[in-house]
Protein backbone atom coordinates (compact mmCIF):
# COMPACT_ATOMS: atom_id res chain seq x y z
CA UNK A 1 0.00 0.00 0.00
CA UNK A 2 1.33 3.40 -0.93
CA UNK A 3 2.51 6.37 1.99
CA UNK A 4 -0.03 8.93 2.37
CA UNK A 5 0.58 12.33 0.62
CA UNK A 6 -0.18 15.65 2.13
CA UNK A 7 -3.49 16.81 0.82
CA UNK A 8 -3.18 19.46 -1.74
CA UNK A 9 -4.34 22.17 0.98
CA UNK A 10 -1.54 21.65 3.51
CA UNK A 11 0.70 21.39 0.84
CA UNK A 12 -0.16 25.08 -0.04
CA UNK A 13 -0.19 26.22 3.30
CA UNK A 14 3.29 24.82 3.45
CA UNK A 15 4.34 26.50 0.46
CA UNK A 16 3.10 29.81 1.73
CA UNK A 17 5.13 29.16 4.94
CA UNK A 18 8.15 27.97 3.07
CA UNK A 19 7.87 31.15 0.54
CA UNK A 20 7.43 33.70 3.03
CA UNK A 21 10.62 32.39 4.78
CA UNK A 22 12.99 32.51 2.21
CA UNK A 23 11.70 36.50 1.57
CA UNK A 24 14.79 38.47 1.81
CA UNK A 25 15.36 42.27 2.37
CA UNK A 26 17.26 43.93 -0.76
CA UNK A 27 16.14 44.94 -4.26
CA UNK A 28 12.71 43.20 -3.86
CA UNK A 29 11.73 43.32 -0.24
CA UNK A 30 11.47 46.02 2.16
CA UNK A 31 11.93 42.94 5.22
CA UNK A 32 13.34 39.52 6.36
CA UNK A 33 10.98 38.08 8.38
CA UNK A 34 12.02 37.70 11.87
CA UNK A 35 9.80 34.34 12.04
CA UNK A 36 7.11 32.76 10.03
CA UNK A 37 4.78 30.53 11.77
CA UNK A 38 2.49 27.81 11.04
CA UNK A 39 -0.10 28.60 13.72
CA UNK A 40 -1.42 31.79 15.73
CA UNK A 41 1.26 33.52 17.91
CA UNK A 42 0.34 35.29 21.24
CA UNK A 43 2.24 38.96 21.38
CA UNK A 44 3.97 38.16 23.89
CA UNK A 45 5.52 34.76 22.75
CA UNK A 46 6.89 36.99 19.38
CA UNK A 47 10.65 38.22 19.64
CA UNK A 48 11.57 38.81 16.35
CA UNK A 49 10.09 41.30 13.88
CA UNK A 50 8.06 41.05 11.60
CA UNK A 51 6.35 38.04 12.58
CA UNK A 52 4.01 36.24 10.04
CA UNK A 53 1.37 33.34 11.11
CA UNK A 54 -0.03 31.42 8.84
CA UNK A 55 -3.55 29.57 9.05
CA UNK A 56 -6.41 27.89 7.58
CA UNK A 57 -9.07 30.53 6.76
CA UNK A 58 -12.10 30.27 8.80
CA UNK A 59 -14.27 29.23 5.76
CA UNK A 60 -14.64 28.22 1.64
CA UNK A 61 -16.71 27.75 -0.79
CA UNK A 62 -18.14 24.62 -2.53
CA UNK A 63 -16.72 21.52 -3.38
CA UNK A 64 -17.56 21.10 -6.79
CA UNK A 65 -16.92 18.83 -9.73
CA UNK A 66 -15.05 20.22 -12.37
CA UNK A 67 -16.87 18.16 -15.08
CA UNK A 68 -13.78 15.48 -15.65
CA UNK A 69 -14.91 11.94 -14.00
CA UNK A 70 -13.46 12.42 -10.15
CA UNK A 71 -12.21 15.80 -10.85
CA UNK A 72 -12.98 18.08 -7.96
CA UNK A 73 -12.69 21.90 -7.80
CA UNK A 74 -12.09 23.60 -4.17
CA UNK A 75 -11.56 27.30 -3.23
CA UNK A 76 -10.41 27.79 0.52
CA UNK A 77 -9.00 30.49 2.25
CA UNK A 78 -5.38 30.95 4.20
CA UNK A 79 -4.72 34.08 6.75
CA UNK A 80 -1.67 35.55 6.93
CA UNK A 81 -1.48 37.49 10.18
CA UNK A 82 1.28 39.64 10.61
CA UNK A 83 3.03 41.90 13.54
CA UNK A 84 5.45 44.30 13.23
CA UNK A 85 7.37 46.56 15.72
CA UNK A 86 7.63 49.79 15.24
CA UNK A 87 7.07 52.81 18.24
CA UNK A 88 6.75 55.88 15.53
CA UNK A 89 5.05 54.50 12.56
CA UNK A 90 3.24 51.20 12.56
CA UNK A 91 0.94 52.47 9.68
CA UNK A 92 4.24 52.45 6.81
CA UNK A 93 5.73 49.06 8.07
CA UNK A 94 2.60 47.16 8.11
CA UNK A 95 1.85 48.65 4.34
CA UNK A 96 5.45 47.44 3.66
CA UNK A 97 5.14 44.09 5.22
CA UNK A 98 2.19 43.28 3.23
CA UNK A 99 3.44 43.84 -0.15
CA UNK A 100 6.39 41.59 0.98
CA UNK A 101 3.63 38.99 1.51
CA UNK A 102 1.65 39.62 -1.94
CA UNK A 103 4.87 40.58 -4.02
CA UNK A 104 6.47 37.13 -2.75
CA UNK A 105 3.31 34.84 -2.88
CA UNK A 106 2.26 36.68 -6.84
CA UNK A 107 6.02 35.82 -7.56
CA UNK A 108 5.69 31.85 -6.64
CA UNK A 109 2.41 31.32 -8.29
CA UNK A 110 3.73 32.16 -11.54
CA UNK A 111 6.31 29.61 -11.30
CA UNK A 112 6.31 26.24 -12.85
CA UNK A 113 8.66 24.54 -11.02
CA UNK A 114 7.34 21.46 -8.74
CA UNK A 115 6.12 22.65 -5.87
CA UNK A 116 5.66 25.92 -6.06
CA UNK A 117 2.03 27.73 -5.44
CA UNK A 118 1.72 27.69 -9.46
CA UNK A 119 1.65 24.07 -9.52
CA UNK A 120 -0.15 23.45 -6.35
CA UNK A 121 -2.95 25.92 -6.91
CA UNK A 122 -5.34 26.98 -9.89
CA UNK A 123 -5.57 30.23 -8.71
CA UNK A 124 -4.11 32.25 -5.70
CA UNK A 125 -5.33 35.83 -4.92
CA UNK A 126 -6.27 38.37 -2.45
CA UNK A 127 -9.95 38.99 -3.08
CA UNK A 128 -10.16 41.76 -0.58
CA UNK A 129 -7.98 44.29 1.39
CA UNK A 130 -6.06 43.12 4.95
CA UNK A 131 -8.00 43.84 8.05
CA UNK A 132 -5.91 45.98 10.47
CA UNK A 133 -5.54 46.50 13.89
CA UNK A 134 -6.86 49.94 13.18
CA UNK A 135 -3.64 51.68 15.29
CA UNK A 136 -4.68 50.45 18.49
CA UNK A 137 -1.55 48.54 18.83
CA UNK A 138 0.27 51.45 17.99
CA UNK A 139 -0.06 53.16 21.75
CA UNK A 140 2.32 49.42 22.71
CA UNK A 141 4.78 49.99 19.91
CA UNK A 142 2.71 47.05 17.71
CA UNK A 143 0.88 47.04 14.19
CA UNK A 144 -1.28 43.74 13.43
CA UNK A 145 -2.98 42.55 10.12
CA UNK A 146 -4.21 39.91 8.68
CA UNK A 147 -4.96 39.28 4.89
CA UNK A 148 -7.59 36.63 3.87
CA UNK A 149 -5.61 34.95 0.73
CA UNK A 150 -8.45 33.12 -1.72
CA UNK A 151 -6.82 29.71 -2.81
CA UNK A 152 -8.88 27.54 -5.99
CA UNK A 153 -7.13 23.50 -6.56
CA UNK A 154 -8.41 20.76 -8.16
CA UNK A 155 -7.98 17.14 -7.90
CA UNK A 156 -9.09 13.38 -6.76
CA UNK A 157 -11.96 14.22 -3.71
CA UNK A 158 -9.14 12.73 -1.74
CA UNK A 159 -6.29 14.66 -2.69
CA UNK A 160 -7.99 17.68 -1.29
Amino acid sequence: MPSPTNPIRLQVINRIVTVLGAITAGSDYFFTPGRVYKRWVHLDEINAFPCYMVTAGDKGGPIDTSGAPHVYEETFYISIKGVIKDSNDTVTKCEQALRDIRYAINTDSKSGVAGSLGVLTDSIKCTEGPDMDDGYLSLEGYGFFDQRVEVKIHGDFGEL
